[in-house]
């Protein structure tokens, strides 16, 4: 699969012309008068583009490289046999490539005993009406592609095909079961239920993932005792790490986030997930093409030492945190009343990186480690995300699926720079707008909520009009 990626480099100064907004970038979402000022999105570290600029290009061409592995598209036979998407970019665009979604990609199941989400797609339900020719051409040799990419497990019109069956019998997934309500007697029960997650933008990651781990046990020791949040650890590349990534915090670092994402999501085995999901397809052909080929890992690591997953983080771990704007005198009051009424006793507004971040950072999948000048570049960074990234209990907000210590009503806390970015909000995208995301905060968030619905009308905008800026 990487054998075509030295043919599909282009310049890095297109790429990002390309594929980050403007300066004049702006959008108008559904129901809001107001127009966002979203220029900056998706750009690199400032320090990386202040080097390319003196000609060291090092580290902007690897976030190129990345940048562009992120939103190429995979193909049957290395895409699935079960998925989710065909590409990275397909989930995380908004408002720029490596933002987040507009739409639910993935599905949890509450009384599912494997690990992971329903994949949505398969690949024996995407090929349809065999080859076709247009007068003396063969124009689709091995059939069309279906609109959208199959037929979905989630869509109750759905002719499953012999993967979505084995799927749905493996996941416990069934069309009709509701959002889960961790809070609710029915929960209480053991009834089977659903949690429905949006994918999350990663401006800033690579930041986030320079972080200590000591860092958040001592963040989470200084909260007070009502709202003090949860350290997550998992066992990660070898390692025992603190989580941060992820609507439960089940990833340590960019690496294994994208591993865990390409094999889920996309169905792509690699180094360090070579065994697929399913063997549902293994050795099936439809229309002469092979749907699953025994080739794991499908994404293996190329003479540079990098697989795709290495590439994925290289893009991640390079972007820049969203950009703030300037502040009115209204947004300003706004900062006051956001710390006075206790959202930043979650929302944590600074944390710093570790001195030495390649102590944190893990190597590529053939043991290249992170360059020196991306290293320095990320050392010792106060960066302004708004999450303290711990797990918080969010009583009734909570997904209702359990990952290790991620209990059904816990959640990490959202990083909220970059707000403004966002057309639908919190991880199901139940709140359309901020203030009514804010009151649905349950559980350790419950306090904050009163306190900012028990605010005038004009401060409730002053806090709104800080988070717009952030």
């Amino acid at each position: 699969m990487n054998s075509t990626f030295a043919r599909k480099l282009i310049t890095f100064g297109l790429l990002v012309l390309a594929l980050g907004p403007s300066s004049s970038a702006s959008a108008q979402f559904p129901g809001n008068t107001t127009v966002k000022n979203l220029s900056g999105f998706g750009q690199p570290l400032d320090a990386i583009q202040a080097a390319a600029a003196v000609g060291t290009n090092d580290d902007m061409q690897t976030f190129a490289d990345g940048q562009l592995e992120f939103i190429s598209v995979d193909s049957i036979p290395e895409l699935g046999p079960l998925f989710n998407s065909r590409s990275c970019g397909a989930c995380h665009f908004q408002p720029s490539v490596g933002g987040g979604g507009e739409f639910i990609n993935e599905v949890r199941v509450r009384n599912n005993t494997r690990p992971g989400p329903v994949h949505i797609f398969a690949t024996d339900n995407v090929l349809r009406a065999g080859p076709q020719r247009q007068g003396s051409a063969t124009i689709f040799p091995f059939g069309l592609e279906s609109t959208p990419i199959g037929c979905q497990i989630t869509s109750p019109k759905c002719t499953r095909s012999a993967c979505q069956k084995r799927e749905a019998k493996e996941t416990t997934f069934r069309v009709h079961l509701p959002i889960c309500d961790p809070t609710s007697a029915s929960f209480a029960h053991g009834k089977n239920c659903t949690g429905e997650r949006q994918s999350t933008p990663l401006y800033g990651f690579g930041l986030v993932e320079a972080v200590a781990d000591q860092a958040f046990a001592d963040l989470a020791a200084t909260q007070p005792a009502g709202i003090r949040g949860t350290v997550k650890t998992v066992v990660e590349l070898g390692a025992t790490r603190v989580a941060r990534f992820g609507w439960k915090d089940d990833h340590a670092t960019l690496r294994g986030f994208a591993g865990d994402a390409y094999l889920n999501e996309v169905g792509v085995t690699s180094p360090d997930h070579p065994t697929e999901v399913s063997d549902c397809a293994l050795g099936r052909k439809k229309f002469g093409v092979t749907l699953d080929a025994a080739d794991d890992p499908e994404d293996a690591t190329d003479s540079d030492g990098r697989a795709d997953i290495d590439r994925f983080a290289d893009f991640m771990r390079a972007l820049a945190p969203p950009p703030a704007l300037q502040q009115s005198a209204s947004a300003q009051a706004g900062h006051t009343l956001f710390e006075n009424i206790g959202c930043a006793g979650c929302h944590v507004e600074s944390i710093t990186t570790a001195a030495d971040p390649s102590s944190v950072v893990p190597p590529t999948t053939g043991g290249v480690p992170i360059s020196a000048t991306l290293n320095t570049m990320l050392a010792a960074q106060t960066f302004h995300p708004f999450s303290d990234f711990l797990l918080h209990d969010m009583g009734s907000l909570g997904d209702g699926i359990t990952s290790g210590v991620a209990g059904p009503r816990m959640m990490r806390t959202a990083p909220l720079w970059g707000l403004r970015a966002k057309s639908v909000l919190l991880h199901d995208g139940r709140a359309a707008n901020v203030a009514e995301a804010i009151g649905l905060h349950d559980g350790q968030g419950a306090a904050a909520r009163s306190a900012f619905q028990a605010l005038s009308a004009s401060d409730q905008e002053s806090v709104l009009d800080f988070l717009d800026t952030i």
